[in-house]
């Protein structure tokens, strides 16, 4: 379904915005917010409830000071996606946007509002970078609007990959790393999967048998993914003269039914 209503989040449920309005920057404050409290916004409402290795969370502030969304930029699952998106040899000079939430009460625009705002807002507090990634999951619903109202790059799909799901809801390879590697955050990363309504495992049974267990009876599915939409914001000069050199694709967009 095409439709210019705001797709949003409350409680990991996929909810249209209720407020039909453009939003009034006057009414909303937007700020940057202690990880701890993002990271508890994001495990309520996000449909990836795990908490990024942040560098910088911004939040967006409504009525009575009220919490309505939260932007995470993060650091990369490689040094190469930096270099890769925006040109940049120093993976310091760019992050990634990991996670933007906003709940169904805020009005139209928000997102870009948001957005725009929390750019400033990293710059000021990570002067060093200048160029910022995103993805967008077409299978989440989501094609980058939002990137491409802020004239973001569209830099291309990732490559398809295999991927394990519980249910719909698909596992990062990093949660899965960390149980199979014994990693630090082991614990959590298998309390993430019996929060999902999957059994633990057994008493003295090795983490990576208990995952592999759990694919032999069905309760982990491989599931393949058809890539993610990328897309750069080249927030300094030195960024956008760099990005004269990298993809500048067509925005993606739904089509219609047949």
């Amino acid at each position: 379904m095409d439709t210019s209503r705001s797709q949003r989040w409350r409680e990991r449920r996929a909810l249209w915005a209720t407020d039909f309005r453009l939003i009034n920057p006057r009414a909303y404050c937007v700020d940057i917010i202690d990880h701890g409290l993002a990271r508890a916004f994001i495990a309520e409402h996000h449909y990836l409830p795990t908490y990024p290795a942040a560098q910088v969370a911004v939040g967006l502030f409504g009525r009575c000071a009220r919490l309505e969304g939260v932007a995470v930029f993060a650091v990369p699952a490689t040094a190469a996606v930096i270099a890769r998106h925006t040109g940049f040899t120093d993976p310091d000079s760019g992050t990634v946007l990991a996670r933007l939430i906003l709940l169904d009460s805020v009005p139209q625009n928000g997102e870009s509002f948001f957005c725009a705002r929390a750019f400033r807002l990293l710059r000021q507090a990570r002067p060093g970078i200048e160029a910022v990634v995103s993805y967008s999951d077409p299978e989440a619903g989501h094609i980058g609007r939002v990137y491409a109202a802020l004239s973001g790059a569209h830099r291309g799909t990732t490559r398809p990959r295999i991927v394990l799901r519980a249910g719909t809801r698909t596992i990062s390879d990093r949660t899965l790393s960390k149980i199979r590697l014994r990693e630090r955050g082991m614990d959590g990363a298998i309390d993430q999967l019996v929060r999902l309504g999957l059994p633990g495992p057994g008493l003295r049974e090795d983490p990576a048998a208990w995952l592999q267990r759990l694919q032999t009876e069905q309760l982990l599915t491989r599931h393949r993914h058809a890539g993610l939409y990328t897309y750069c914001f080249e927030l300094t000069r030195d960024a956008r003269r760099r990005g004269l050199t990298l993809p500048r694709l067509p925005y993606p967009r739904i089509l219609p039914a047949a």
